[in-house]
């Protein structure tokens, strides 16, 4: 996929007259990746096992396989459980979340800002849900 600057996107879509001409000009600057393949390049490039992912995700085997397959779509909650299990950056996980077509972290959200902590200093699935616990926030394990 092409880069394009968002906010220039977003005024060319809020000025243009015709919407089929613009979705015809700009196609290949929007979002169009199945997350199954996502996922799977994010295997590749990180060199890690589906079933390590999964297990280190607290994702049970049968859901995070539909997940790689394609079979099931992961809530915003259960794709930062996968980059958690991925071991991506926060930036790495915004990406993952915007493939997804959800909201990126969120420093100013309580939630959010345990969980950017505890990605950016490497923490396991259980080490940021005893901070979320800690904080009466809902943990991974709830969700």
């Amino acid at each position: 996929m092409l880069e394009k600057d968002t906010e220039h996107l977003m005024n060319q879509i809020k000025a243009a007259d015709d919407f089929a001409m613009l979705f015809d000009e700009h196609q290949s600057y929007l979002i169009n990746e199945d997350i199954k393949d996502y996922l799977a390049n994010l295997l590749t490039l990180k060199k890690c096992k589906k079933i390590t992912v999964i297990r280190s995700a607290g994702i049970s085997e049968v859901t995070g396989y539909q997940y790689f397959d394609g079979k099931r779509r992961p809530s915003r909650e259960k794709a930062v459980a996968l980059a958690i299990g991925f071991q991506l950056t926060v930036e790495e996980t915004n990406e993952l979340l915007k493939k997804n077509g959800y909201a990126q972290l969120y420093p100013k959200h309580h939630w959010d800002a345990i969980v950017i902590y505890g990605i950016s200093h490497s923490y396991l699935l259980l080490e940021i849900d005893e901070l979320l616990f800690e904080a009466d926030l809902p943990t991974f394990s709830e969700s």
